[in-house]
């Protein structure tokens, strides 16, 4: 997603975007950097969920709504809930069921703490009174090996890290955490199509930019990106990764959404017992 827009927009300004991942402390390593970072329209955030989510997991030095301002809304990616075959479930509805006769007993892929993977696990659970386990890596790839191997059979999968092993069978799609059906995938029923929207979380990703940076320059990037999100280039991208792009939105609208999103996420902290590793 950062790279489809970042490749364009650096044509749109005559200058190049450097996409720059900084991992780690649940991905506080980077906001952190941008938050503490010149306010000039030079540094901006890719933020996702994890902005929402984090804070409430453990102290971080820096402040999902005082620290950031909204500079636009680009679009989700869907998760989709994904099991090896050998777990004996075909929908959402069968594996709750196990879930609820085996509490504690499957693991699941937790990628990091605050990522969409893991929140998009832990929110079924506390909505249908479940229990399952989890099990922390450093990103996706790494888990890839122990969930073919059916170790850890279950999880939530950004689309583009498992299209591959739905198309061979390794793995099987049981839900999509998405509005709609993906294109790519028609078969595949959304969770919601099954009766589990509330336990539904949307993987969303947006520009920030530290506060304080000028209205001119959060406006100018609005303006580019949103004509950027609006061809059929970058439709293109975000589609091949599963993403939907959700074009439009203005600074305040794409603001407010990052506002929004924090306060539910502490009573689901709360409930959840979650805390940083």
């Amino acid at each position: 997603m950062a790279r489809a827009v970042g490749d364009g927009l650096g044509t749109k300004l005559g200058q190049p975007v450097i996409v720059k991942p900084k991992p780690g402390a649940d991905a506080s390593i980077g906001t952190d950097a941008v938050a503490k970072a010149e306010p000039d329209g030079h540094t901006l955030l890719m933020a996702t969920i994890a902005l929402a989510v984090t804070p409430n997991l453990s102290k971080v030095p820096w402040h999902s709504v005082n620290d950031f301002e909204g500079v636009v809304h680009i679009g989700v990616v869907a998760n989709v809930a994904a099991v090896t075959p050998s777990l004996g479930v075909r929908d959402l509805k069968s594996f709750i069921e196990l879930a609820r006769a085996k509490p504690g007993q499957i693991n699941y892929v937790n990628p990091g703490n605050g990522s969409s993977p893991h929140v998009s696990a832990e929110l079924p659970q506390i909505v249908n009174g479940i229990k399952l386990s989890s099990i922390n890596y450093k990103g996706i790839p790494l888990a890839i090996p122990d969930f073919l191997a059916a170790t850890v059979p279950f999880g939530f999968f950004p689309f583009g890290t498992i299209a591959g092993q739905i198309r061979s069978e390794k793995g099987l799609a049981i839900g999509i955490a998405s509005p709609v059906r993906h294109k790519q995938f028609p078969e595949i029923l959304t969770m919601a199509e099954q009766g589990y929207a509330g336990s539904q979380v949307n993987s969303w990703y947006a520009l920030a930019a530290p506060e304080k940076t000028p209205r001119a320059a959060i406006e100018r990037l609005n303006r580019d990106v949103n004509v950027l999100l609006a061809e059929e280039e970058t439709i293109a991208r975000i589609d091949k990764v599963g993403g939907t792009i959700v074009a439009g939105w203005s600074p305040q609208q794409t603001t407010k959404m990052i506002a929004d999103e924090f306060s539910p996420w502490a009573d689901v902290a709360k409930k959840a017992g979650l805390s940083a590793q």
